[in-house]
């Protein structure tokens, strides 16, 4: 069975209604549409959906325990902060689990149609940054190359795990890419090494190369963040 990232899956049957409250929000809540700190309420969202109470409370439900939404006493919900430190942490998790998918890929090789589709994704220099025009279209091919990398394991619990965090890290990386749309210097040279190795069937090559490249968007999204008004006009006070 084939996992892929939620921003890759088709949305649910319009019957299913839990699942297409859930999928909306989340999708809204990703996509910066409702950004960090909104409030609204769950009869705001039924009403904007066409739906009854029931399954949108069902979905913000889902939604908190996905840590993507908070409960606010007799003030409905708010979408959850981005902060630094889990920033820190869910970016140390991706390194940790995606070194380990990427050798196990290299390891077991890929089938001639998925490595010739990864060599297909490996450039992606156009426009000289990131944010640049056909964002999502780009953003898209982006994560069809890690859904490759994932699903190549033959290890179901780590290709979930890893599909997991790439669903974490996605609205944190649409928040980075609006603050420093820039294309980091070096980022294409770290795919092609990565795909060099996993093509060659080099596992270790594989774990220091997807490592580097982990390392490298850990410092892109902080370095982002971190420079954004909201942070450095924060006062900064001692510990106590």
């Amino acid at each position: 069975m084939r996992h892929e990232p939620d921003l890759l899956r088709d949305p649910p049957p319009a019957d299913r209604l839990m699942e297409t409250a859930y999928r909306r929000l989340k999708r809204s809540i990703i996509e910066l549409e409702r950004p960090p700190g909104t409030q609204f309420s769950e009869q705001a969202v039924a009403r904007e959906f066409g739906l009854s109470k029931t399954p949108v409370r069902e979905a913000l439900a889902r939604l908190h325990r996905d840590g993507l939404v908070t409960p606010q006493p007799r003030a409905g919900y708010v979408v959850s902060a981005i902060t630094l430190s889990d920033v820190a942490d869910l970016c140390a998790l991706r390194s940790l689990l995606q070194s380990e998918t990427a050798a196990l890929t290299a390891q077991h090789g890929l089938a001639p149609a998925d490595a010739a589709r990864l060599q297909e994704l490996c450039d992606d220099a156009e426009y000289g940054q990131l944010g640049g025009p056909h964002f999502e279209e780009r953003f898209r091919r982006n994560y069809v190359f890690e859904s490759i990398i994932a699903n190549g394991t033959r290890n179901a619990r780590l290709t979930v795990a890893s599909i997991d965090v790439l669903d974490e890290i996605e609205r944190i990386v649409r928040l980075a890419l609006r603050l420093d749309p820039s294309m980091p210097p070096g980022r294409i040279e770290e795919r092609r090494a990565l795909v060099e190795a996993i093509v060659d069937r080099d596992p270790e090559a594989a774990r220091r190369a997807m490592a580097r490249r982990t390392a490298s968007a850990q410092r892109e999204l902080l370095g982002a963040l971190a420079g954004s008004s909201a942070v450095t006009s924060m006062s900064i006070m001692l510990p106590s």
